[in-house]
């Protein structure tokens, strides 16, 4: 399961929720069973029940998935994504920046461009790829790096 956690000015938790799977499209968190819209992004901040807050985390054992299902590319588990203002992070390092002028997020480490990601428990990440052939899509990798392809297949 994850928690994500709206944090205040001063990095405390301010509000809480949990979810198998929060979805990020553009500048929007939502969850499409028990949640619906979670948080909108505007002006450097995210809006949560007419709240604003800095920064998110969602922690618990949890993937980045991109694609859809059984076509997804899906990262290793990680224990720590952040948002913070329009910078995503995967335990602690910057993965990509949001631009709220084209609702984009842009690889901060590798050339991609995407409108939207899921972040969903690790759990739950095997339902949503072809074991046949799954593959590893790690965005804060950097391609040709000394520590191995950033894209593999999982053996």
């Amino acid at each position: 399961m994850i928690r994500l956690t709206f944090h205040d000015p001063s990095e405390k938790p301010a509000a809480q929720l949990q979810a198998s799977d929060i979805r990020i499209t553009g500048g929007v968190l939502w969850n499409h069973v028990d949640h619906g819209l979670i948080a909108c992004f505007a002006g450097g901040f995210w809006k949560h029940r007419g709240k604003y807050y800095p920064s998110i985390s969602l922690a618990g054992g949890c993937c980045l998935v991109f694609g859809i299902a059984r076509d997804a590319l899906v990262s290793d588990p990680i224990s720590l994504f952040a948002v913070t203002g329009n910078v995503f992070r995967a335990n602690g390092v910057a993965v990509a920046e949001y631009d709220e002028k084209q609702d984009l997020w842009q690889g901060l480490i590798r050339p991609l461009t995407w409108q939207s990601m899921r972040v969903v428990s690790a759990a739950a990440a095997s339902a949503l790829t072809d074991l046949s052939r799954p593959v590893t899509l790690n965005p804060w990798d950097y391609p040709g790096d000394d520590r191995g392809p950033a894209i593999s297949s999982s053996k």
